[in-house]
């Protein structure tokens, strides 16, 4: 090639490797569905997987591929992740995924949307999530969890079922080190479904830092992660079916460590910043499991406030609320 020969050789190869970049795969074009598009050998790291309006199965991510929406895309099935029901898009752990993104879609009455068990560098950004369990889990599972964006997704109707009722997770339970991660622009709003026959007795927060020693597990240490500039308006209301919603305390945005002892130091969950967070719907908008949690990390430039529009009977039952020891997120 002409352009070659003015080049250097070592900027002719960059030349042509750019040339040669990542493919774009087309979902029902080319593969009639999203997981046989993952699955294929002709599908390498850093491609792209564009799946066109209509509605489909999500799939199980094992390869760092860029998943996106064309139009509207409603995912309506998935992967089973456990006795709480399906995935939208799941990350099943030793990093499988980890680079991937997931961006566009919508998933209504999927109890999971995107739920990870263990992979770095993922991003979740512009989906739209409604009456669901858990909308963003990102669980570390010891060695992952590490530098996911989690960005501009709109969260809608949360659910509960003797847990839940979560919009965005990050957190571990096997002592992993979470770090580098953002969570920032998604919107949380809408009432928390409580059936009549929840256990209770537990928050249920629109974004939530987790170090979990609940059953014997280890925890976690999160540190250097980032929570800005999202709004959580929540309410806890009865759905139209019947239900108790003052069985499960709404919160904005909590950070929470199971063990709840102040004394133990240095605090699982430090040096990360929330801040710049529209809370002033929220009755509940910043909460620290223990307290001290507020200090060990930089809280600030949130907007709160007492809800103005909120009845005064409502204030009333909010009060007889039983005291709640933090989230009971699924594993």
């Amino acid at each position: 090639m002409r352009v070659c020969r003015l080049l250097t050789t070592f900027a002719c190869a960059l030349l042509l490797a750019g040339s040669a970049g990542a493919a774009e795969w087309r979902v029902p074009g080319q593969f009639p569905t999203i997981q046989e598009a993952i699955d294929s050998a002709s599908v390498n790291a850093g491609d792209t997987i564009v799946v066109a309006a209509g509605s489909y199965a999500g799939a199980t991510v094992t390869k760092p591929v860029t998943i996106r929406a064309s139009g509207v895309v409603n995912i309506v099935d998935g992967p089973v992740v456990s006795a709480f029901g399906k995935a939208g898009f799941f990350f099943p752990g030793g990093g499988q995924g980890s680079g991937a993104s997931i961006t566009g879609f919508s998933f209504t009455g999927i109890p999971l949307p995107v739920f990870s068990r263990g992979a770095d560098d993922v991003t979740v950004n512009r989906n739209s999530m409604a009456f669901f369990l858990q909308g963003v889990t990102n669980w570390g599972y010891g060695s992952w969890g590490n530098r996911w964006e989690i960005s501009d997704n709109v969260l809608r109707n949360l659910m509960t079922r003797c847990g839940g009722g979560i919009g965005v997770l990050v957190g571990d339970f096997l002592g992993g080190t979470l770090a580098g991660n953002f969570v920032t622009r998604n919107s949380v709003r809408g009432r928390l479904r409580v059936a009549d026959d929840d256990c209770g007795g537990y928050n249920a927060p629109g974004i939530v830092l987790y170090a979990d020693y609940r059953s014997g597990g280890t925890g976690a240490v999160l540190q250097g992660n980032v929570v800005t500039k999202n709004s959580v308006g929540l309410t806890s209301a009865a759905p139209i079916l019947g239900g108790d919603p003052w069985l499960v305390t709404v919160s904005g945005i909590e950070l929470s460590d199971t063990r709840d002892d102040g004394t133990i130091l240095p605090p699982a969950i430090s040096g990360n910043a929330v801040t710049y967070n529209d809370l002033r719907l929220m009755e509940v908008p910043l909460s620290f499991t223990p307290g001290e949690l507020s200090a060990a990390n930089t809280i600030a430039n949130n907007y709160t406030g007492m809800p103005v529009w909120l009845p005064d009977r409502q204030h009333a039952r909010a009060a007889r609320r039983p005291a709640a020891a933090g989230p009971a997120p699924i594993r």
